[in-house]
This record gives structure tokens, C-alpha cells and sequence, in this order.
């Protein structure tokens, strides 16, 4: 499995090139746009071409885009929902122009309904009939905050069948834990990936989002925390990563970023919990 982190782009795009290769990563996750701004920055050909060439140089992969945060794709609202739609079509294609391998996504805000699932699977098909992979678009499991949706497995596998189009899954151990999922205990470990396994598949867990939690077990809250200074725990991870039926191809740390140091103690530990080596990433 290929570790990263989630980096910035501020300034350029090759920035987060840079800070992985300094970091010593070997996978990456970034924003391609503004992630709080519905603002559209159009990036020249010449900073596209120059991203692409510094990330095949500095070997990582697979580099995922995660969609920015104002996109709603449950939204009851059709102006909204139009909008999101848009959006994900648009930075899916963008994501496509810098050779990502993947597009993560939320499900959306909306009330626990039938009606709200099938939005956002129109709106997943909508953009993948549009911008067919790669990028695999892979749906991101939630907290449940508030009226998130995909908080369960079976929500996010009625999303896929509803789609009815090629999707993946990213999981987020921070967000699973929050949900209810105890991954400190293998019982924990076994019932998310059995629901997974009757769910959206073992086989569509592309990424995994190695997060600790600073929120409780089963809290319904998204607070992510450094690995083993939440109530996860390295002990709990090891747990987790060691079952036979869990093979992402990477491990994506969106931990809190204080100093550059953080990313350092993160990167260390995440190694501690990964018994097989990485192996050279390449698309197949």
C-alpha cells in the first residue's frame, strides 16, 4: 500500500508536487480548485503539462482530486443541484486533463429519503456519462453529520446500484468511526467491511483516508486527529489494516496540519502499520 497526504496548491499546482517529494510520499491527494469558492480559475496548458511531467518524475501515484466543499449532489434545491452538477462535470474534467486517477467525492446534505439517493446517483451517472473513467469517481463514506448521507455502507452501495455506472469507494477510518463503526476492536474491523462487502464491494475500496478521531465512537461528528492521538489509536489501526480482506491501493492522510513536523510523525507512524511494501504505481 502507497502512502500520501492531502497537500496544498496554493500558488501552483507544482507545489504539492514538491512537498510530497519532500515529504518523501509516494501517493497524493489535492484540491484542483478554490475548495471554499465557487469561483472558476482556468489553469493554462502550460501549468497543466508542467504538473503532469513533475508528478511522473517524482513517481507518485495515484493521485486523487477530491471535489471542492460548496457542491451539494443530494441537494433539494434544483438551482443547487444543477450547480453541483455542473461543478463535479467540470473539475471531474479538469481532473482528467492532469492524469488523476481518481475523483473522491461526498454523497451530500439532504434528508435520509429515497428521493435524496437518487439525486445524487443522477447526478454521479450524469458526470460519468459526460467524463467516463479514469478518473474513477469514488464516493466518500460520512460521518453522518447533520443530514449527511452515506454514513452506512448500505447507503453508499444503494448509491452505486442507483447509479448504475463505474464508481469506487474512498474510506475514511475517522469518518467510519464517528458513524459507529468501532475500529479499535476486530468485531469493528469485520462488521464495516462485511457491510461493505454486502454493499457497494470489497473490490470498489480504491483509497483509504488514514485518519484518527478527535470525536467519540458513534458521535455522528467529523473531528480528524493525528495517528494514535485520537480515540482510534495505532493499536487500532494495526488491527484494521491487518485484515486479510482490506488491499487498497493507497493510504491518504488528512490529518491536521500545524507545522511540517506533523507530517512527518504521521508519515512515520502510518509506515508502522503497513506490513507489505509499496509497490511502483502504475494505471492500469
Amino acid at each position: 500500500m502507497r502512502l500520501g497526504f492531502h497537500l496544498s496548491i496554493a500558488g501552483s499546482l507544482l507545489r504539492a508536487v514538491k512537498q510530497a517529494e519532500v515529504l518523501g510520499c509516494q501517493a497524493l491527494q489535492i484540491f484542483i480548485q478554490n475548495p471554499r469558492a465557487w469561483k472558476w480559475r482556468p489553469l493554462p496548458r502550460s501549468e497543466i503539462d508542467a504538473f503532469v511531467a513533475a508528478r511522473r518524475i517524482a513517481g507518485l501515484g495515484p493521485l486523487a482530486v477530491h471535489l471542492t466543499y460548496l457542491p451539494n449532489l443530494a441537494s433539494v434545491d434544483p438551482v443547487l443541484c444543477q450547480k453541483s452538477r455542473e461543478r463535479l462535470i467540470q473539475e471531474l474534467a479538469l481532473a482528467r486533463d492532469l492524469e488523476a486517477d481518481y475523483l473522491i467525492c461526498h454523497p451530500g446534505h439532504a434528508p435520509l429519503e429515497t428521493e435524496s439517493f437518487q439525486r445524487v446517483a443522477r447526478t454521479l451517472a450524469a458526470a460519468v456519462d459526460q467524463i467516463p473513467p479514469p478518473p474513477l469517481v469514488l464516493i466518500e463514506n460520512t460521518a453522518g453529520q447533520g443530514q449527511e448521507l452515506g454514513w452506512s455502507q448500505e447507503q453508499l452501495g444503494l448509491i452505486m446500484r442507483l447509479a448504475g455506472v463505474p464508481l469506487g469507494l474512498c474510506l475514511d477510518t475517522s469518518h467510519a468511526f464517528g458513524a459507529g463503526y468501532d475500529l479499535r476492536h476486530p468485531a469493528g474491523v469485520a462488521r464495516l467491511l462485511g457491510e461493505t462487502a454486502r454493499g457497494p464491494g470489497l473490490d470498489r475500496i480504491k483509497i483509504i483516508h488514514l485518519n484518527d478521531s478527535r470525536a467519540p465512537l458513534g458521535s455522528r461528528r467529523d473531528r480528524h486527529a493525528h495517528l494514535g492521538q485520537g480515540a482510534i489509536g495505532l493499536k487500532g489501526f494495526r488491527q484494521f489494516f491487518a485484515h486479510p480482506w482490506l488491499r487498497p491501493e493507497a493510504a491518504i492522510m488528512e490529518t491536521p496540519k500545524r507545522h511540517q513536523a506533523d507530517e512527518w510523525r504521521n508519515l512515520l507512524a502510518a509506515r508502522s502499520l503497513i506490513t507489505t511494501p509499496a509497490l511502483p504505481f502504475s494505471r492500469v
